[in-house]
């Protein structure tokens, strides 16, 4: 089964009102889409920073399959 790189960049806002940014760098299987790459990440970001609230998010991908 070939999988893929997926990168995210998760912007949570704190409890204390302080803005911090998550990298979530993970792989899966190929073609995964924007939307289940973002929900993984923002799940991940979440645990980080309990309390916390999601402003905004990135995904991307390098596109090599190995």
């Amino acid at each position: 089964m070939s999988t893929q790189y997926y990168n995210a960049e998760v912007h949570v806002r704190t409890e204390a009102g302080d803005l911090v940014t998550i990298y979530h760098d993970t792989s899966g299987p190929v073609g995964m889409s924007a939307s289940e790459v973002r929900a993984a990440a923002e799940k991940v970001a979440l645990a980080e920073v309990p309390g916390g609230k999601v402003e905004g998010s990135r995904v991307s991908t390098d596109g090599k399959q190995r």
